[in-house]
């Protein structure tokens, strides 16, 4: 598999886990079950990450993959539970998207 479908899989893990925080903190009773889900998507993603560090300087690994995961789970998490973003949240979100950009553009060592 190459770095960029790694990546794509990593972010997808990454943002089903914070759906099942999400989920299993919203419901009485689903807190076990979101625990359990979360970690099994957050914890066994962590292993792609791995290999993502392996394939590119690891400066811009984690730049694209924390600053991607953080970004896509903040846009499911608003359109699953229907959560509202402010302007100002927004322009937050395009500034991590800049400083991702940013980071990929830069020569590592």
């Amino acid at each position: 598999m190459g770095t960029i479908a790694v990546i794509a899989v990593y972010l997808a893990m990454q943002v089903i886990a914070q759906l099942y925080f999400k989920w299993g903190s919203a419901l009485d009773g689903k807190w076990w079950r979101g625990f359990i889900g979360g970690n099994l998507f957050g914890f066994s993603s962590i292993w792609l990450l791995m290999h993502v560090y392996r394939s590119m300087n690891p400066n811009i690994a984690l730049g694209i993959c924390g600053g991607g995961a953080f970004l896509l789970s903040q846009i499911a998490l608003a359109i699953v539970f229907k959560s509202n973003i402010s302007v100002t949240q927004w322009g937050g979100v395009a500034a991590i998207f800049a400083g991702m950009i940013l980071l990929t553009m830069g020569k590592g060592g």
